[in-house]
């Protein structure tokens, strides 16, 4: 991985460095920086752990302000946080997205192509970023990230952009609690890795948290509270049945919808269809099947009642990007 920068407020103009995201799974890892040049100082912590990579900035500017030309050869989740100060990114392409935290303010998101210029316009800085390997959020989010977090998770699979909101959040007073328990941890070594680690996953809880109300919220300006809970029951029987053979006309009968609302709030609700959603619980079976029981793909394909082989050997590329004999040969 390697960020070019190019800026007057770097020494020549410009810096490069390689891997400026490290991850870090045996223990603790932090470095400090002590930076000051043509009227920007301040320090830069670094503490890498365990799939995430925690960076704390406190930065004092001289000039009213700056601009950083900025280019990555690689794609990140990242959460930023501006406690004090602004940050806003503007990509060179104006058909990609772009991103702008003013101060108090903080946004979770994903860029695949990072190429074009970062704005500060502010005296002071400080911020808390961080930065998560997708096999972080896969794990806890297991077993199901797409599920979990369907836009975060199709964004990454398409490699296109995303930002979970279209305007930064407000910093609420219990995010800045869990905010400043990280910035001033004194804790060192193995306890220390613990303990931030444990404030990362609070976070993270408390923003689902924030979508799950949001989304809530949406569900039932077009919801009757009635019909939601049906629907509901939809996803229960899903689970319960997955296995079996469905119509839409069978399920809908099941709870007291007609297709047409089956289908519609389905859709409202979690967000894909019915049948895409049966798709994945059964994928998810037969994933667990393969490396778990060394179940053959055949046998797999048998179990849940497909004709041709092939035919769940597609499915199975669909939902996972790959094919099950891959899990076959690294099992």
């Amino acid at each position: 991985m390697k960020t070019e920068m190019r800026s007057e407020i770097f020494e020549g103009n410009s810096v490069v460095v390689n891997d400026p995201i490290q991850f870090n799974k045996e223990h603790l890892v932090e470095k400090k920086i002590d930076y000051n040049h043509k009227g920007v100082s301040g320090i830069i912590t670094d503490i890498m752990l365990n799939g995430i990579h925690l960076t704390i900035r406190e930065i004092t500017i001289q000039a009213a302000s700056y601009s950083i030309e900025i280019q990555h050869d690689f794609s990140f989740v990242k959460l930023h946080i501006e406690i004090e100060g602004d940050n806003e990114y503007c990509p060179e392409n104006p058909l990609e997205r772009g991103i702008y935290i003013p101060q108090g303010h903080y946004n979770l998101f994903y860029l695949p192509v990072i190429k074009g210029v970062l704005n500060y316009r502010t005296k002071k800085r400080k911020t808390l970023e961080i930065t998560f390997t997708e096999d972080y959020l896969e794990q806890l989010f297991y077993p199901n990230l797409k599920t979990a977090i369907p836009l975060l998770a199709d964004a990454i699979t398409n490699k296109t952009p995303y930002a979970m909101w279209d305007s930064s959040k407000s910093i609420s007073p219990k995010l800045y609690i869990l905010i400043e328990d990280i910035i001033q941890c004194n804790y060192t070594g193995a306890i220390k890795k613990a303990f931030l680690e444990s404030k990362v996953v609070e976070i993270l809880s408390y923003l689902f948290t924030i979508i799950n109300e949001e989304e809530n919220t949406k569900i039932s300006e077009d919801l009757s509270s009635q019909d939601y809970l049906k629907i509901v029951a939809v996803e229960k029987i899903l689970k319960e049945q997955f296995k079996e053979k469905h119509t839409l006309a069978s399920i809908a009968a099941q709870v007291g919808l007609n297709d047409f609302k089956l289908k519609k709030y389905f859709k409202i609700v979690y967000n894909t269809t019915v049948f895409h959603y049966l798709t994945e619980l059964r994928m998810e079976y037969a994933k667990q099947l393969i490396m778990e029981n060394d179940y053959s793909v055949a046998l797999v394909s048998e179990e849940l009642g497909y004709k041709n082989p092939q035919h769940f050997t597609v499915a199975f590329k669909k939902v996972f990007g790959y094919l099950p004999s891959k899990l076959k040969m690294e099992h």
